[in-house]
């Protein structure tokens, strides 16, 4: 059988047969030939084809120097750096205090070097004269094992655990206690030339003149009879498009609003700058509460107070805090207090937008039953990490008739999300301040194999709806949830940051 091979694997093959050892390590081998990786390993799969080379796969562990670690690796260890320190001041004795002055070291890196100087048996440490003292008790101080197995590193990034020796692993152990290594789980893969391979000659292999393309001089010349067309895989996917598009968030957005539209839902909108009373008297939340606080709460000094509604409504809403009003509630039992309703803030939640449009139900005279949601922006004083952002978005709904019901809110939530690609959903009692009763949502999320809580839901309390004249028959259901967990889950990111970071390689990645 003749054997026809490119011109790169015939040199690749050469290099093969060069070798004395029958086993070798294939990333290695790419590297001392200066190509790629896929280069070679398409190679060794077309010397496989005529049975000339193979590969076989082994787990291996491999270990590297985390970003820590190879900052200590330039800049030596902190008991090294520490040391330094006082040889360079040429301090043989030194206050404790004094010590961390003169290291300019943060206080958990300026321990951590202590406690590793004493365990090398550089320093002691006494509070005999009554002052908390370091002393030097060695006049040289050599390079530890320790520092010596690191300087491995600059030779090589990577190690193999398993070609380690007895000691070596134990200063890999050593950096791991110190949280300065990172392990990591790899497929190693080991190419050998075949029986078939070691017995062929370079000589027998003919080179193949391939290509991709014909040009019109081949056709009408006949030249392409002397050349191998390549042959193209059809399934294999096409080049990454890199073209504008619109942000996946912004998709996700786009398709919701379409869901709730195609339910009979109308978009509502709110203003981001808000009173006190919408975004919390207006929900029976006491003015107490610990919610209001600033470190829940951003209050602007500009505008400083805010216009309440008419003072029918203000009246009805003080009411029900003092004393329950018409709803048949207690209330509160305190004196409710119109100059904290006026205070202006950005919005911690878009219900404060839904109460908007109670207040203006009963004032139209709106025929039933009336349908709505938002999606928008909501400020809270939050942490900003991987689960937590300062400003995010929240989507609501709410639904007014007479005589709904619970079964009436579980059956649209379900609609919605199964809309939106869940299969299973399922709801269950909760608590909520401004809903009675409430239910928590959760949906089955198939690529982790888990129920997640989505959001909640419930009935708007009387307290709530009684101040707007929208009194029993009439009940609103309402239900929420934030964007960002669902689009979470949607593009499969684990940090929140990351849908407003916008890395560009994940952007590029989403489809269109």
């Amino acid at each position: 059988m003749t054997i026809k091979l490119e011109k790169q694997t015939i040199e690749i093959f050469k290099a093969l047969k060069k070798k004395k050892s029958n086993e070798i390590n294939a990333a290695e081998f790419a590297d001392e030939l200066g190509i790629d990786y896929i280069v070679l390993m398409s190679a060794i799969n077309e010397l496989k084809k005529y049975d000339l080379a193979d590969f076989k796969e082994k787990e291996i562990f491999q270990v590297s120097l985390n970003e820590e670690g190879r900052s200590y690796l330039k800049e030596r260890l902190p008991e090294r750096q520490l040391l330094e320190v006082l040889l360079e001041k040429n301090q043989k004795e030194i206050s404790l205090e004094d010590f961390q002055k003169l290291s300019d070291f943060s206080e958990k890196l300026f321990y951590i070097g202590l406690s590793y100087m004493k365990r090398n048996r550089w320093i002691a440490q006494s509070k005999a004269t009554g002052e908390n003292k370091i002393f030097l008790i060695e006049e040289n101080f050599p390079e530890t094992e320790l520092e010596k197995f690191m300087e491995i590193f600059e030779k090589k990034n990577i190690l193999n655990y398993s070609n380690l020796s007895k000691d070596q692993k134990k200063f890999v152990d050593l950096l791991n206690k110190r949280q300065l290594i990172k392990k990591e789980k790899k497929t190693q893969r080991i190419i050998f030339l075949t029986n078939e391979g070691k017995n062929t000659k370079v000589s027998q292999i003919e080179e193949l003149h391939r290509i991709s393309k014909l040009s019109s001089d081949m056709i009408t010349s006949g030249s392409w009879r002397e050349y191998e067309l390549k042959p193209f895989d059809v399934t294999k996917q096409g080049p990454l498009l890199k073209g504008g598009k619109i942000h996946p968030v912004i998709s996700m957005i786009n398709e919701i609003q379409e869901i709730f539209l195609s339910m009979g839902f109308t978009e509502i909108r709110g203003p981001i700058i808000e009173s006190a009373f919408f975004n919390f008297d207006a929900l029976f939340q006491p003015q107490d509460h610990p919610a209001r606080e600033l470190h829940d709460t951003f209050y602007l000094d500009k505008p400083k107070e805010a216009k309440l509604p008419n003072k029918k409504n203000v009246q009805a809403v003080k009411a029900t805090h003092e004393n329950g009003g018409n709803s048949g509630s207690m209330g509160w039992g305190y004196d409710w207090d119109e100059d904290i309703a006026k205070q202006t803030l950005l919005r911690t939640h878009t219900t404060a937008t839904t109460i908007r449009r109670l207040a203006e139900f009963h004032k139209n005279n709106d025929k039933m039953p009336v349908k709505v949601f938002s999606i928008d922006r909501v400020f809270r004083n939050e942490k900003v990490d991987k689960s937590h952002l300062a400003e995010f978005t929240q989507i609501e709904g709410i639904v007014i008739d007479e005589n709904v019901n619970l079964c009436d809110l579980i059956g649209l939530i379900t609609e919605f999300y199964k809309k939106m690609g869940f299969e299973k959903i399922i709801t269950r009692p909760g608590f909520f301040p401004y809903t009675e009763p409430s239910m928590e949502v959760s949906v089955y999320f198939d690529k982790l194999g888990e129920w997640l809580e989505m959001g909640g839901s419930g009935i708007f309390r009387p307290e709530v709806t009684y101040p707007w004249g929208i009194k029993n028959p009439t009940r609103v259901l309402a239900w929420g949830l934030g964007l960002e967990r669902l689009a979470m889950l949607k593009f499969e990111r684990e940090d929140i940051r990351d849908l407003y970071i916008n890395p560009i390689k994940w952007l590029r990645e989403e489809s269109y």
